[in-house]
């Protein structure tokens, strides 16, 4: 990774008062991050000359050498950005004579007037050079202040990424500092816990780069080397998947879904759902993926006792002396759904997502998973710590956890 310092400095009222969320920050940090680049930093300031003026400063002072600046570039009175970096500069803005055209020739392809803000675009400051947009009418433009080169581009998310790619991206792949990079896609452990399971990776391997990012309820790590580190990656890489190992869903991007229905597809069984707290979002994640009508047999969202037992045949007794939280009832469920269809496997849920419902026995986050197959069945139950969303999602997660897990220990045989 190269140490050159990279900052974002996002302007605009808009992203500070909640108007808008700055997600051109983060498609940039994915795009830089082939050629070599990190972002070290970013700051968001109002439509302000002063302000944007005085971050600029600041940025450069901090010996950034590359800043991208998102925003400020259109033609209403509230983009300021060319004229911060003049003022910035203590330099006079100039008019791009070819930016000016190119700005009324698109005007007049879609039959607009050129009015005198359409043509303010086309200023930028003095010893400025140029970014041509090709996708609207505000142009960019690099300018070097106190040791630092500003990218300044405009904020439209389409307009962005492209000039990104022409003016960042691309002139840096030449020499950018190749990398090899591994992945883990981890369900079950907490970043915390993911990271005391890998806190001897950084010293053993100290050319590797680790890295996690959460994604809930997943934990995604990253290891990244140079070429000349490849060995320590591959070292690293396996130490992580040894670490790790059962929580391990994936090393290539998927959805979580993915890791279950392809060991489905792989034994060509199929899968019947009966879901109660989930309302339905086990099916969904599993039906969101090509190729699931070949192994989803059928779901069946049995929120009610009522439908549970008109549906999956849970009995009254079990309901009424159990519960619809307990693992009596969930594993009825299991097994009627299978049976409903003569599915492979049954799969069921059952829980108390909150916020209210919760009993000194049974309290908010108690939720009971099941999976039945012919001749056999499990359950386990959780109690969650989350609100009524985060509750639902973890709970569908466990439950095709729990499936996999199945999956692949039936792959691997007895052992002992």
């Amino acid at each position: 990774m190269t140490s050159e310092r990279l900052e974002i400095l996002a302007i605009g009222d808009e992203l500070l008062d909640g108007r808008v969320v700055d997600t051109n920050s983060v498609r940039l940090a994915h795009a830089i991050a082939r050629v070599g680049l990190q972002v070290s930093q970013r700051t968001a300031v109002i439509d302000d000359i002063e302000a944007i003026a005085r971050e600029a400063k600041a940025i450069a002072a901090r010996g950034t050498k590359v800043c991208v600046v998102s925003g400020g570039l259109g033609p209403t009175s509230d983009d300021v950005t060319a004229q911060a970096f003049a003022h910035a500069a203590h330099v006079p803005l100039v008019r791009d004579a070819d930016a000016a055209h190119t700005i009324e020739a698109y005007l007049a392809r879609r039959n607009r007037p050129v009015t005198t803000n359409h043509l303010r675009q086309a200023d930028r400051p003095q010893g400025s050079q140029p970014i041509a947009n090709g996708r609207g009418t505000a142009p960019g433009f690099i300018f070097a202040l106190d040791g630092c080169d500003f990218y300044a581009l405009p904020g439209v998310p389409h307009e962005f990424d492209a000039m990104v790619q022409q003016a960042l991206v691309a002139p840096r792949l030449a020499t950018a500092v190749p990398q090899e990079v591994r992945a883990l896609y981890v369900f079950g452990l907490i970043e915390a816990d993911v990271d005391h399971r890998l806190e001897d990776l950084r010293t053993q391997w100290p050319d590797v780069r680790l890295q996690y990012r959460v994604y809930f309820p997943e934990v995604h790590v990253t290891l990244r080397a140079g070429l000349e580190h490849v060995d320590q990656l591959e070292e690293a890489f396996a130490f992580a998947k040894s670490k790790l190992d059962r929580f391990t869903f994936a090393t290539e991007p998927q959805p979580f879904a993915a890791s279950v229905l392809k060991l489905l597809l792989a034994r060509k069984e199929r899968v019947a759902t009966a879901e109660s707290c989930t309302g339905g979002l086990i099916t969904d994640m599993l039906t969101d993926l090509p190729g699931s009508s070949e192994a989803v047999h059928v779901g069946i969202t049995a929120y009610s006792n009522l439908a549970k037992h008109k549906l999956l045949g849970v009995t009254q007794d079990a309901l009424d002396k159990f519960g619809a939280v307990s693992e009596a009832v969930v594993l009825q469920m299991a097994q009627g759904a299978r049976r409903a269809l003569g599915s492979t496997y049954g799969l069921a849920v059952s829980g108390i997502a909150g916020p209210g419902g919760g009993t000194a026995d049974k309290p908010v986050g108690t939720v009971w998973f099941a999976l039945a197959w012919e001749g056999g069945e499990q359950a386990t139950h959780l109690l969650l710590p989350w609100e009524r969303r985060n509750n639902k999602i973890v709970s569908a997660y466990t439950s095709l956890e729990l499936l996999r897990r199945h999956l692949l220990e039936k792959d691997a045989g007895p052992t002992g």
